[in-house]
């Protein structure tokens, strides 16, 4: 049994051995499509792991892991996983390829559930340097103006909308 702050797992074979899980007081530190979260339980199910990510529509997904010297495995929604297993390498969570986004009235498939204002312009043929990305919800939109790096975790049917960044002169 591992103790408080003890490393569990280790991520690849290199030198350059990066820390999967860490058990701290009462939370685990798990490492999703190479980002971190971190989990009160010892346990969790392919569903808790999307809930936990950021993504509650969980028929979009597919769940994977994967063990030391192994292949990727899937996970299903109601499987459990022992997060203390210091066999487990890393999770990985893909979209479905019905899974789609709208940007400018035009929808797109994704490939990744975590995505940046550039990546998302740059899916969708926008230029970037030109452009910044507006998130629109139902009562309100998320501008992205200032923040082309930030990480969206994405779900089916998000709309996007371009705007094109005006010129600043200074007189």
């Amino acid at each position: 049994m591992a103790k408080k702050n003890e490393t569990i797992a280790l991520i690849g074979g290199s030198t350059n051995k990066l820390p999967l899980l860490f058990m701290k007081p009462n939370s685990f530190e798990i490492r999703v499509n190479d980002r971190t979260f971190n989990y009160e339980k010892s346990t969790i199910t392919g569903k808790e792991l999307l809930i936990l990510i950021g993504l509650n529509h969980s028929t979009d997904y597919e769940i994977l892991f994967k063990l030391v010297g192994k292949e990727f495995e899937p996970i299903q929604l109601d499987e459990v996983v022992d997060l203390a297993d210091p066999r487990i390498e890393t999770f990985f969570i893909k979209p479905y390829p019905s899974v789609v986004i709208e940007v400018d009235d035009e929808i797109y498939p994704i490939a990744h559930i975590f995505m940046t204002p550039t990546e998302i312009l740059t899916l969708a043929g926008i230029d970037a340097d030109k452009h910044y990305l507006k998130q629109i919800l139902e009562a309100r939109e998320i501008t992205y103006k200032n923040d082309k790096a930030h990480v969206i975790a994405m779900h089916h049917k998000m709309k996007f909308v371009s705007c094109k960044i005006g010129n600043t002169t200074v007189s």
